[in-house]
């Protein structure tokens, strides 16, 4: 027998470790392991991209959904698609293929159990109700392929359509009806409600469309829509992508903040300036949380941090809603450079 010196025997055994953890232990890729340097390292982000097509990737959202939920499904869904395209350095991630999902789904792997990254991300981080998971996901894959200027750019524009469309999305509901999703057996497959959300919270999201649809929070329609919608993000997320390699990002999805929230950005802004109200920073629908605007109307008696009463802001606020009026250009200050919220 041929001696195994110790040195030789740790190399080949966290060689044929990292194979399996990394889902490439076929007989092929595990002998193309064992030629990476013995201190391997995965190379730095990002990792590049190349064009994919969105309805494959909103297939596989959805299909992502029925074992990951909405964070770890769209996540999964992008790094699946890039994984197959470009393969290196997206192989190095544990991802599940998407015949271990149909075949686990279809009963051929009972008891298989599939922990996924940015799986957390279900219901809002853990059923917080915070940002909904098909957000978060998506975000996170993003930020592997493109450097992160663009992952700034691209994710703003991300966030405000899940604001802004009416979910599911048309296709999806067709893909349902006509039976062209990948799970074998579906949650629902009606054509289920649409709404749009003015949130990107997934309390604010699911709440709005259970009450449009009628159907409770833990219902199969309820969260057939939630799978839906991850593969609907994660669709977007791709046609951002591709809207940013060809560079027509702004042409694919102009960046427009509401008219509201351009009034109240007027004065309320990250800023150095206390009593001007410069006291929040970030882009979200201000109306789907502030819906009571009592001491822009009239005197508040609490006191700020200075002793001044924020009744005095009152007339500031007044005057950055007039400002606000009509300035659709403001609106669109995000794409190109933001002069607020600097870090």
């Amino acid at each position: 027998m041929k001696k195994l010196h110790r040195r030789n025997f740790i190399k080949r055994a966290a060689v044929l470790s990292g194979a399996a953890i990394c889902g490439v232990a076929t007989a092929k890729n595990a002998k193309a392991a064992e030629t990476l340097p013995e201190n391997f390292v995965p190379p730095a982000m990002p990792w590049g991209y190349q064009e994919l097509d969105p309805e494959y990737v909103r297939k596989l959202g959805h299909l992502g959904y029925y074992l990951e939920e909405c964070g770890g499904g769209s996540f999964w869904a992008i790094m699946t698609a890039l994984k197959e395209k470009i393969g290196y350095p997206y192989n190095l991630t544990p991802l599940p293929t998407k015949e271990e999902f149909i075949d686990h789904l279809s009963g051929k792997s009972k008891g298989k159990h599939f922990q996924g990254i940015m799986q957390y991300g279900v219901g809002g981080v853990v059923n917080y109700g915070s940002l909904c998971g098909s957000v978060n996901g998506a975000a996170s894959a993003i930020t592997f392929a493109v450097p992160f200027d663009a992952v700034k750019s691209i994710v703003s524009r991300l966030m405000r359509y899940y604001e802004t469309e009416t979910f599911p999305n048309v296709k999806s509901n067709e893909y349902a009806v006509n039976k062209e999703f990948y799970p074998p057996k579906y949650k629902s497959g009606k054509a289920l409600p649409r709404s749009s959300s003015n949130s990107v919270l997934c309390h604010v999201s699911v709440g709005k469309w259970c009450e449009k649809s009628g159907y409770a929070s833990g219902s199969k329609e309820r969260s057939e829509r939630c799978a839906r919608v991850t593969g609907d993000m994660a669709a977007m997320a791709v046609t951002l992508l591709n809207a940013h390699m060809k560079g027509n990002l702004e042409t694919v999805f102009p960046m427009k903040l509401s008219q509201d929230t351009v009034s109240c950005r007027v004065c309320h802004f990250k800023g150095k300036k206390f009593e001007a109200g410069q006291i929040t920073r970030g882009f979200m629908e201000c109306s789907s949380c502030h819906n009571d605007m009592t001491p822009h109307l009239a005197e508040n008696k609490m006191k700020t941090a200075y002793g001044m009463n924020v009744g005095t802001w009152a007339g500031a606020a007044a005057i950055g809603t007039v400002a606000g009026i009509g300035t659709h250009a403001i609106a669109g200050r995000l794409s190109k450079e933001e002069p607020h919220d600097e870090e």
